[in-house]
């Protein structure tokens, strides 16, 4: 009897920790899984953002350029143009005056100008303005071009470039000779059919650039932006770039996803260096560059090894302890721990709101606590990633991965002709200046008290900040007297705020433009944001106007 006795503990023992151990297996698999799948969309989703703000940054300074390009093909009678120099002077001063408005409202714009065909009309023709230490813009002596040779990139790449090109191009990252800044530009040959006049362009300072990719996303990741031809352009430890054939130690090994094949899958690679394994992701941006961000595995998945660590720990405590105890409890433990197995595979397969009964203070119910344990901590850091890809911490509304979400939702809704919706667009007005002069503690003071009012009105759920000082907020559609309705309650919202304010020398001030879903003319999302970004825009532009602002003039 006792030999029978024996048996039937080692068999219950043996099939009992057998079985768990199968479902540790199991739930670390799945669980593992699911840590993973969070982390890879945690990184596509920061990726996306840091593509987005770069692609709206350019797209800004692309439209701002081209808007100096349609005003000077609009205003230019070209004959007139080519055999008066008086002429051609008034045009200059006309498209200078335009490109004051222009330079003050792209960020970090370093210079704008506008140069004639220097071999017929003199290789200084034209006009350049820089931005002064003051950050005033300073109208120079534009440099001569015809001083250097065309393949003087330094000093006069920005102009023969484009016309190699054909077309507008981003110039990547250089070192202006002229006036000594490392910058990036977008440049136009501007054309009346086949008579070239000339090239108008934007030179950029690469500090915005360099901080979106240098953002955070976890300890020791780092962020890469590299040319079409291959070339690293900027990277923490590079700032300057590097061209391939001096790639080495993580750069060399990441190199092999700078290409199409990699770019824009949505999907983490893994190389290794030495001993160390890191996750890539990369994105085409819309001038032809790529970002890529690079996260060491240690950093991801530290909360999978370390669940699999308290699972290893558990599973040996619960081996001793079912060894002691099961020669006396076979029949008490058996149904706890079937309960138990029951909420293990269900938990592996992601149901982590489990209820477990079982409170008895023995060794099941340490196991029972365990269990608990990691059930809570998995769903708080599944909701901590969560939460950190979808809020902005700053503000406490929504950030630009859950505007791009939305976005998409409404993208859905317009082609299946379900959508209705109204898109509201606001800017801060004079936010430079407050961190110029005051610091950027002070700017982020105004950021928080300008959403603050935005809530109160539009509701935190609606709203979406997109960049350091622009927020969006969408909402059903909203008739046109609805619109004045919501738009009056903001207005006097600020009104009573700065009444009643003394932390700003100045009235806190927002510009908004608004725009309403249109089946009939709105075929996807970007034109309805369009209308109520112009519409914004002529806000800015009334507000700069009324208050006497440098940003008017001429």
């Amino acid at each position: 009897m006792k030999s029978i006795r024996i048996r039937l503990v080692a068999t219950f023992v043996g099939v009992f920790l057998g079985v768990f151990a199968l479902l540790v297996a199991i739930s670390v698999f799945y669980q593992g899984m699911q840590v993973e799948s969070y982390a890879s969309k945690s990184m596509e989703l920061i990726t996306d953002e840091g593509t987005t703000e770069l692609n709206t940054y350019f797209s800004g300074v692309e439209r701002a350029v081209e808007t100096l390009e349609d005003y000077i093909l609009e205003t230019t009678d070209v004959e007139e143009f080519k055999t008066s120099e008086s002429y051609r002077e008034s045009i200059y001063e006309d498209v200078k005056n335009k490109a004051y408005d222009m330079a003050y409202i792209i960020e970090d714009m370093e210079s704008v100008y506008f140069r004639a065909n220097a071999e017929l009309y003199g290789g200084t023709a034209g006009f350049f303005l820089t931005r002064a230490e003051d950050d005033e813009l300073k109208d120079l002596t534009p440099t001569d071009i015809l001083a250097y040779e065309e393949d003087d990139l330094e000093h006069v790449g920005w102009y023969y470039e484009p016309i190699y090109a054909g077309g507008p191009i981003w110039m990547e990252p250089y070192t202006n000779e002229n006036i000594s800044v490392y910058m990036i530009s977008y440049v136009i040959p501007v054309y009346q059919g086949d008579d070239f006049l000339g090239i108008i362009g934007m030179d950029i300072d690469m500090t915005l650039i360099h901080e979106v990719v240098d953002k955070d996303i976890y300890e020791n990741s780092s962020g890469m932006l590299v040319g079409e031809s291959g070339n690293l352009l900027y990277h923490m430890d590079y700032p300057g770039g590097l061209n391939q054939d001096e790639f080495t130690g993580e750069i060399a090994a990441a190199s092999k996803y700078f290409s199409d094949e990699y770019a824009d899958t949505g999907e983490n690679y893994t190389y290794s260096l030495g001993t160390l394994s890191y996750r890539i992701i990369c994105s085409r941006l819309e001038n032809g560059m790529l970002l890529a961000t690079v996260v060491p595995e240690s950093e991801l998945f530290i909360f999978r090894n370390r669940m699999i660590f308290q699972f290893t720990i558990l599973f040996i405590v619960l081996l001793v302890i079912v060894a002691f105890i099961s020669v006396k409890m076979v029949k008490r433990v058996l149904n706890p721990i079937k309960e138990l197995t029951e909420i293990s595979s269900r938990i592996a397969k992601g149901e982590l709101n489990q209820e477990i009964d079982y409170t008895n203070h023995d060794e099941i119910g340490d196991l029972a606590d365990g269990i608990r344990k990691i059930s809570v901590e998995l769903n708080d850091y599944i909701e901590y990633i969560h939460g950190q890809a979808y809020l902005d911490v700053m503000t406490g509304v929504q950030n630009k991965a859950a505007y791009l979400a939305e976005e998409m939702r409404l993208e859905r809704l317009i082609k299946e002709k379900m959508a209705a919706f109204t898109v509201y667009v606001f800017d801060i007005n004079g936010l430079k200046r407050m961190n110029d002069s005051k610091g950027h503690e002070y700017g982020d003071m105004l950021i928080k008290d300008a959403v603050l009012n935005i809530k109160t009105v539009f509701g935190s759920e609606n709203v979406y900040r997109i960049g350091g000082d622009e927020f969006i907020v969408l909402t059903g559609e909203e008739s046109e007297e609805e619109i004045r309705r919501q738009l009056a309650r903001f207005d006097e919202r600020i009104r009573l705020f700065n009444s009643s304010n003394d932390k700003y020398e100045d009235d806190l001030s927002v510009s908004r433009g608004v725009a309403v879903f249109n089946p009939e003319v709105d075929k996807e999302f970007a034109s309805v944001f369009s209308r109520a970004d112009e519409d914004m825009y002529r806000c800015k532009a009334e507000y700069y106007k009324s208050h006497g602002d440098r940003r008017q003039r001429t």
